[in-house]
């Protein structure tokens, strides 16, 4: 067995713009979605089991707002909440870790400023807020945004090293057991200095950014770094890490673009080998497992395998963590991402057939070939290994929707969340909504609107995010396997 990483985190990414029914709702009181102590115990008790060490979110821009400092409900609610939380995974054996996006304020993801006196201050008064308000925490990331970042008043690349290192003194004062870990995200530092696209007169907001008209050329407004930037952000990084903890960890993939690829800012592998010389290295690789946007059951288990050796090969990775917007959902790829930080040579299709086997009985592993069919919807992160005719698509879905109906799960042989029934019950639905779309004359109207009631229904109730994503997920959903849409030719 290869030697397992030590550091393996599973990263829920529950932001105010990937809420869903399969994600927990921790500030949104009223509202569905809320998962219970025995939840979370649930949840744990798998992830633990999975192989993963480290429960990783995000403190998003909603909770970093001025309200969290004038005693609003809502924020000590969920830090009353995320108390408890961290409670449970310590007495289930792993570690707590939030990250920050370490500039953006409020749910209109304002970009503050650090060289602005007002907002430098604000920063850094809610970062003390949320260390006092969650003791329990064993790691802390800072990462430069997405959003976030700042081009305003002079600020560069050097702008967020010399914050990162800011709200380090104050982590250490706060909470001095808790371990740094500084990210790279972006080309690298998204968002900072001239990596930021932003209109004329942009007054900090991220709709203001958003709607402008960008270079055909350009990724998004924060990811557009080139190789000459990136190299002079990564050397000021690299003079000014003495100054970091000791202990701190640092954040950063193979290379410099949203798949960790060696385009847009290049190479990180150079940059990696070197940091790691004099602190622990760790991935950030956030889309390897599971985009944004469009919920379903993924299949990436190839590109994880193939990323986890990479990386060992590559440089003396210590771990990293593996993204989910969908906890209650993908319970396959989180059970192949804790195993392949385990054993990073690990067979992805074996371990396909064995979580098969293990939860629908021994008959019915061959599922574990059959699910790679659902990885039909572009999107980030999409590297499908093959491409599938229209009748092969609709014998595989019919092949699933057999199995899963024929499934007897009460002997399942893994401790799954929310419960084995449950996941057979989602899946049967995707697959039953896969076969339709890959028939003649599917109903798409219908299925958007199934989608919207199963996923993201809880945005009936709840304000739609400055991001506003949710609608066009659920479109594009019911436009799977369209002929227009599915590259373009008859299938």
């Amino acid at each position: 067995m290869t030697t397992a990483f030590s550091h393996r985190a599973c990263y829920v990414n529950f932001a105010e713009h990937l809420q869903n029914a399969w994600n927990p709702n921790l500030y949104y009181p009223g509202a569905p979605n809320q998962w219970s102590a025995e939840d979370w115990r649930g949840f744990f008790r798998m992830l633990q089991a999975f192989g993963f060490n480290v429960f990783e979110y995000w403190l998003p821009p909603t909770l970093m707002d001025p309200a969290a400092l004038a005693g609003s409900a809502v924020h000590a609610g969920f830090a009353r909440q995320m108390r408890d939380v961290s409670q449970i995974a310590h007495e289930t054996g792993l570690r707590i870790k939030f990250i920050v996006a370490v500039n953006t304020i409020g749910p209109q993801w304002y970009f503050a400023c650090p060289h602005d006196p007002t907002d430098h201050q604000l920063i850094l008064d809610l970062w003390r807020h949320w260390l006092r308000e969650l003791p329990e925490t064993d790691i802390v990331g800072i990462f430069p945004g997405d959003p976030g970042g700042c081009n305003r008043n002079g600020c560069t690349h050097e702008t967020f090293v010399d914050l990162a290192l800011e709200i380090c003194g104050i982590i250490q004062h706060e909470i001095p057991r808790v371990v740094v870990e500084v990210g790279t995200w972006g080309t690298p530092f998204s968002g900072w200095g001239d990596d930021l696209i932003s209109p004329p007169g942009w007054d900090g907001g991220f709709k203001q950014l958003a709607q402008q008209k960008l270079p055909a050329s350009a990724f998004a407004p924060i990811w557009n770094g080139g190789f000459d930037r990136a190299a002079v952000a990564m050397e000021y990084f690299f003079k000014r890490l003495p100054q970091f903890p000791a202990d701190a960890m640092v954040a950063i993939n193979l290379g410099f673009s949203p798949d960790a690829d060696a385009t847009m800012g290049g190479d990180a592998r150079p940059w990696a080998r070197e940091i790691a010389k004099h602190r622990a290295v760790t991935t950030w690789d956030y889309s390897v497992a599971e985009g944004e946007l469009v919920l379903y059951p993924h299949w990436r288990l190839p590109r994880l395998a193939a990323r986890r050796r990479e990386e060992r090969a590559a440089a003396p990775y210590a771990g990293g963590m593996s993204y989910t917007m969908s906890p209650k959902l993908n319970l396959l790829t989180l059970y192949a991402a804790g195993k392949l930080f385990q054993d990073p040579a690990a067979d992805p299709d074996g371990l396909s057939r064995a979580f098969c086997t293990a939860v629908f009985g021994e008959e019915h592993g061959v599922l574990g070939e059959l699910f790679e069919a659902f990885e039909v919807i572009p999107g980030w992160g999409h590297y499908p290994r093959r491409k599938w005719s229209r009748p092969v698509l609709r014998a595989v879905y019919r092949e699933i929707v057999e199995r899963l109906e024929a499934a007897d799960v009460s002997r399942c042989g893994l401790p799954l969340f929310p419960d084995p029934e449950t996941y057979r019950q989602d899946l049967l639905w995707f697959a039953r909504a896969f076969l339709e779309m890959a028939g003649d004359k599917p109903d798409r109207d219908r299925i958007r609107r199934e989608y919207w009631r199963r996923t993201f229904a809880i945005y009936d109730s709840i304000p739609m995010s400055v991001d506003e994503r949710a609608d066009q997920a659920a479109r594009k959903f019911a436009d799977t396997l369209r002929e227009d849409v599915y590259g373009g030719v008859t299938l």
